[in-house]
């Protein structure tokens, strides 16, 4: 069966009760465009596969463009590439959550929620369903209609419990716009459980101070000093240029330049660069081409005689930018390339009128950016009940758990970097 539309019809809620709204699903297999021709007939569309995902491109990204908080990651064509190219992709599902429709029969878009269904998570043996985060993610905030993002969330909630769900897990969503003030408040409406398992700050760019005057406001001189020597000292090297473009002209060529500069590090040394990958190299690729195409790629390049020494790839949402992949040289990490980059390239960014703000979309406490971009931007990370009858006691578990494990993790990987790197610094010897 190559299946193009299944299952439309209308899901009740575990206990049968009859005076919540029940929703009306319909769920695509495959694209299915002639089917689309006409307005959504259900309340919830949900999308299988990165196939089903294209009769609605159109329609996702229009509602990126009227999202008060921006995703370039859920856009329909970065979403469709992690989908199909990434670990886990092929368990995600889509759901597209539609308003009531009007007298002339027309729905509107009200939110894109991209979520796997975890069965046994932490050994809850009802199913717990968590927004899509992967290896490359950065945000992982819904898309949600500008004005209405209540209704959306609020019917998304609905839907995760009538399918079963006894909670939704929202993973690194902006913790200080639109989409997190609605979840407060529809989670206190609802009388909804709601655990927040973790809270953090990345650096981040917005400011009145245009250029380099951004740097001596915000950045302590003795810093200022040792990256204007460190900078002299590499002109010395070789005509130093830094260029921001849209490889435009080029798009292959500087694609070719990127993979090779980031293979050309530890990544490449360990196996784990795009170059080297062939599922990531191609998502990288298609992500890219699909920006470049839409006009959403910035690039920035630091060139000692036109031979890159750092690069950065940017994708543009609104009137900001988020951050995606550095690269540098190693052969001139003296020069300490990638900060040159981000200091000398934020204040070009600053300059440029199409900006308001930069997501550095680093990690916490990140130790080479956080000493330049004085900004920060809040990240939350949420676990939330449904309406099913144990919720009230599976959400504050999971939290815990959920807690313990990321602490585990993160000590695990400690201990693994530091073993790795006496490993490394022995083999070097």
């Amino acid at each position: 069966m190559t299946g193009i539309r299944t299952n439309i019809g209308r899901i009740k809620t575990r206990d049968g009760r009859t005076d919540e709204p029940v929703l009306t699903v319909e769920r695509l297999l495959h694209a299915a465009r002639y089917l689309h021709d006409a307005p959504p007939e259900a309340d919830v569309v949900v999308l299988e596969s990165a196939d089903a995902l294209s009769p609605y491109a159109a329609e996702i990204d229009a509602l990126g463009e009227r999202a008060t908080d921006t995703n370039t990651q859920f856009e329909s064509a970065t979403l469709a590439s992690s989908m199909r190219h990434l670990a886990g992709g092929k368990d995600v599902e889509i759901a597209l959550v539609w308003s009531d429709a009007d007298g002339a029969g027309q729905r509107v878009l009200l939110g894109a929620f991209p979520y796997r269904s975890l069965r046994g998570r932490f050994g809850v043996p009802l199913p717990v369903w968590q927004v899509w985060t992967h290896l490359h993610s950065y945000i992982a905030t819904p898309l949600l209609r500008a004005g209405r993002e209540k209704q959306a969330l609020a019917r998304f909630l609905a839907f995760a419990g009538q399918c079963g769900a006894v909670a939704v897990e929202f993973p690194l969503c902006q913790g200080d716009g639109a989409f997190s003030a609605a979840l407060d408040e529809v989670v206190a409406e609802r009388s909804l459980p709601l655990r927040e398992t973790d809270r953090h700050e990345r650096a981040f760019l917005q400011s009145d101070f245009k250029g380099a005057d951004y740097f001596t406001k915000t950045m302590r001189k003795k810093k200022r000093k040792e990256y204007g020597r460190l900078w002299n000292r590499l002109s010395e090297e070789g005509d130093v240029q830094l260029v921001a473009h849209d490889a435009a002209s080029d798009f292959d060529g500087w694609l070719d330049r990127f993979l090779t500069l980031e293979a050309k590090g530890w990544k490449g040394q360990r196996g784990t660069a795009l170059k080297v990958v062939p599922g990531e190299r191609a998502f990288f690729t298609e992500i890219c081409k699909g920006a470049r195409a839409q006009d959403k790629l910035h690039c920035l390049e630091l060139t000692v005689d036109g031979a890159p020494i750092a690069m950065l790839a940017s994708f543009r949402a609104g009137r900001g930018l988020y951050t995606f992949k550095i690269a540098f040289d190693e052969d001139y990490a003296r020069f300490s390339p990638g900060a040159q980059l981000m200091m000398r390239g934020g204040a070009m960014l600053l300059d440029d009128p199409r900006f308001d703000w930069v997501d550095s979309c680093a990690i916490p406490d990140h130790p080479m950016i956080d000493h330049i971009w004085a900004e920060r931007r809040v990240m939350r990370s949420v676990i939330v009940g449904t309406d099913h009858r144990l919720s009230q006691a599976a959400v504050p578990f999971l939290s815990t758990m959920t807690t313990c494990a990321t602490m585990l993790r993160e000590r695990a990987k400690r201990i693994y970097h530091m073993i790795r790197k006496e490993v490394e610094h022995g083999t070097a010897n």
